[in-house]
This record gives C-alpha cells, structure tokens and sequence, in this order.
C-alpha cells in the first residue's frame, strides 16, 4: 500500500539496497563517545551493507552528527543498550543468542590479522573507545582478537578508520565466498515497510486507514 505512494525509481534503489544488505557481519560499539566518530562508523555500515549497529553506553550517551552521518540513521538499525555499568554484557548476551561470534579489535600484533579473521561464522566486530580501546570485560569475553596490520610509528587508526578498513576486508572476502550472507525474504519484508513508513508522509495515518479498511 505505501509503495503506491514512492517513486518507482525509489521503489527499485530500495530493492538493491535490501539486496546487498546482510546480518552475517555486525559492529558493536562499546561506550564511544565522540559524535564525529560514532557517525562516521554509522555512515560506514550503511556504505557497505551492514544492516545492524550495535551500542553500549557505559559511561556515554551515544550521539550522532548529522552533517556526517548523512541520513544513514535511517537506513541502519541501531540497537542500543542503556547507560549502565553492565551495558557491554548485555550486549553480548543478545549477540550470542543470535549466534554471533564476538571479535574484538586491538593494535596488539600478537592477536590474528583481519587479513586471516575466519567469517564463516555469523561475526560480531566490537570497537572500543578512541583513548582506551576495549575494556578489560570486553577483552575477556570476546571470542578472538584481532588487529589491523600497520607499518608506520602510529599506534593505532582512528576508529572510524578502522571500522572502514575492515569493513572492506571482510564484505569483500564474504561476497566472493559461498557462505549465504543476505537477508530473509522476511527480513527484507520488515525493513522494507520500516523504510517506506519513514519515506511516505503521513505514513502513520495511511497504515491506520488500510487496517481499518481491510479489517
């Protein structure tokens, strides 16, 4: 019903959109704090697919900037855990009832390189703080960790950068493989009315007046 009321040229960008989209990779981020950065992963997920975005929020609110997140808020689900002290455990609860497997990141070239990371496996990335990285919790709960290579003096990328490097990495190394990495029929169903119900004005008031009509 709310198709009727988009472009057909919106209608087929959504449904390439929903095509490439997948649940097999997510990213967690544990407690950041800067706005620039949050949004730059946001907008980073939305660029390569990633359907969800997991938040904890210790001892942060989560915020985004929206002259750099750019709209993708709209298009990538965000599942954000309350400001709390057991706001990271809760996370991984829910992950690991969906099946993920929880990878950290860290500058440590003592742990396996994103280049040897096996995907095969539903798999949760977590970054953590731009200062601290990931907290001691974190670090001892994940099931791996993993590091970017560098060559250079610097310890470490900016989390944005990070994330986007091994985005790359990853969704690269997923779509060449044989494992079945894209959504439901079902899930591209529920996101699909979630993102016509934003788009369509008065979306609500449409829905309520089909219901009604067809009940």
């Amino acid at each position: 019903m709310l198709e009727e009321f988009i472009t057909p040229n919106k209608v087929e960008v959504i449904e390439q959109v929903l095509s490439e989209r997948t649940r097999h990779l997510t990213i967690v981020l544990e407690d950041i704090y800067h706005a620039q950065n949050a949004s730059a992963v946001m907008r980073t997920c939305d660029c390569f697919g990633i359907q969800d975005l997991y938040i904890t929020q210790r001892l942060h609110d989560y915020e985004v900037n929206p002259n750099v997140v750019r709209g993708a808020s709209k298009w990538v689900s965000q599942h954000k855990f309350e400001r709390e002290e057991t706001s990271t455990k809760k996370c991984f609860e829910e992950l690991r009832k969906k099946k993920y497997r929880i990878v950290g990141t860290t500058p440590s070239k003592d742990t396996v390189s994103i280049h040897e990371l096996d995907i095969k496996d539903k798999t949760a990335i977590v970054f953590g703080t731009e200062l601290d990285g990931l907290t001691d919790y974190a670090k001892g709960q994940v099931d791996e960790l993993v590091h970017i290579p560098m060559y250079g003096f610097t310890e470490s990328f900016n989390i944005s950068v990070s994330a986007a490097l091994i985005l790359q990495e990853l969704v690269s190394r997923l779509k060449k493989s044989d494992i079945v990495w894209q959504l439901t029929d079902e899930e591209k169903e529920e996101l699909k009315l979630e993102w016509y119900s934003r788009i369509v004005k008065r979306s609500d008031l449409h829905i309520k007046n089909f219901i009604k009509e067809h009940s």
